[in-house]
């Protein structure tokens, strides 16, 4: 019964996640999450230093630079620069694919979590000054996202994790070398969707109610120093990749690499700003996770389920893609991990790829999604479940064979 509980327990976080709201009473991921993380350590399940040792320090290090490079970001004039270009083009397919190309490009670098904080507002700005639905726009933002960050270890929570493996001497070449190509594919199929559903979503309701721009909120934060961090960020990811390329790797922490990116916006005149805008309820719901999944770890059910996956990278996919949905796909990989870890480097590339396609299928697929819809719904925008799932099935059905392909020519 001692093994099964925190499954349990961590299945009814996931659901009430999910749900968002309880009757008339509303259900914070964040606390959700820490609620259920205190019951395991009240309970006994779990001792507090055991619990303390169960969280990924590192990863929230890594994710909170990222969180402040984002969002100086989307502090600068860097957005607004962008939207008055936007508005000069036409709503071309060629529009669509830079844009897509640009979310996708960011969440390599700066996880998928922190463009979909940043990108929720721009975009509803886009369709308030264009006069279009917001929606497909959101949809676009959540596709782009997910499968942007696939190729990187900086793309998301679940693959800072995976690439924190021993196992893993070049993480950043690997993570590349083993997705990248399947994730241009990916890309490409993204965008042929969307284009395709375009005329239906096209009828989608236009109006987007005001949404707060940046100089009502307390000031902008120098555009330089913002480009400055993608620039440092940008040059250790490359020397990384490089290093790795001649044979001669370089090996640089994540939080190291990260912390580098976002020095000129934590010393700048922002400081204050750019510390406050850490998403600090989202690390928060990673602490509480990254604590329930320590007591899920032991259950023999748990590693009977994972032994049996681990044996290709198309069960494997699977495995990760329809798990997510259940508990998410960061707890999902912490409790996988160390199980997977035995079956080599495409067997972690199989579940880094499953875990992060997974955001496709539903909204609780991956903490992206939840951002974006957050985000949107407190600005009235409400995406339907419907629409998710019709865009988002497709997609993972045909990545997922893409990525289970691409590995299987590796060998």
């Amino acid at each position: 019964m001692e093994t099964i509980f925190p499954l349990a327990l961590l299945l009814v976080v996931a659901v009430l996640i999910g749900m968002r709201r309880l009757g008339q009473v509303d259900l914070p991921p964040w606390g959700v999450a820490l609620g259920g993380a205190l019951l395991v350590v009240a309970t006994g399940i779990v001792s507090p230093k055991q619990a303390f040792l169960a969280v990924h320090w590192d990863v929230l290090a890594t994710l909170a630079c990222l969180f402040v490079i984002g969002a100086g970001i989307g502090r600068s004039r860097l957005a607004d620069d962008l939207l008055e270009r936007l508005d000069r083009m036409p709503l071309s397919t060629t529009t669509l694919g830079l844009l897509l190309a640009g979310i996708a490009l960011l969440s390599a670098l700066v996880t998928n979590d922190a463009v979909a904080v940043i990108g929720t507002p721009f975009l509803l700005r886009f369709a308030e000054r264009r006069g279009l639905p917001p929606v497909p726009l959101l949809l676009l933002l959540m596709a782009g996202v997910t499968t942007g960050a696939v190729p990187s270890p900086l793309g998301s929570p679940q693959n800072l994790l995976v690439a924190s493996s021993p196992n893993l001497d070049e993480p950043f070449f690997t993570f590349l070398f083993q997705l990248g190509p399947p994730s241009l594919i990916s890309l490409l199929l993204v965008l042929l969707l969307y284009r395709a559903i375009l005329p239906y979503l096209a009828r989608l309701p236009r109006r987007v109610p005001p949404v707060l721009h940046q100089d009502e909120d307390g000031g902008r934060t120098p555009s330089h120093l913002a480009l400055t961090s993608i620039l440092v960020l940008a040059c250790l990811v490359g020397l990384e990749l490089t290093s790795g390329l001649i044979g001669h790797p370089i090996a640089l922490p994540f939080a190291g690499i990260a912390l580098a990116g976002a020095l000129p916006l934590l010393l700048g005149p922002d400081r204050t700003r750019s510390i406050r805008a850490i998403d600090w309820r989202t690390l928060v719901l990673f602490i509480g996770l990254f604590v329930l999944t320590d007591g899920v770890r032991s259950s023999g059910l748990v590693e009977a389920s994972l032994t049996a996956a681990s044996g290709t990278p198309a069960a494997l996919i699977v495995f990760a893609v329809l798990g997510s949905q259940v508990v998410s796909n960061v707890p999902l990989v912490a409790i996988a991990l160390p199980f997977v870890e035995p079956h080599g480097i495409q067997a972690l590339m199989a579940l880094a790829a499953g875990s992060t396609i997974a955001g496709h299928l539903t909204p609780l697929g991956a903490a992206s999604n939840l951002i974006v819809l957050e985000t949107a719904a407190r600005r009235g925008v409400g995406v339907p479940l419907r629409l998710f799932i019709g865009f988002g099935l497709p997609l993972v059905v045909v990545q997922g064979f893409c990525y289970w392909a691409w590995l299987a020519v590796l060998g």
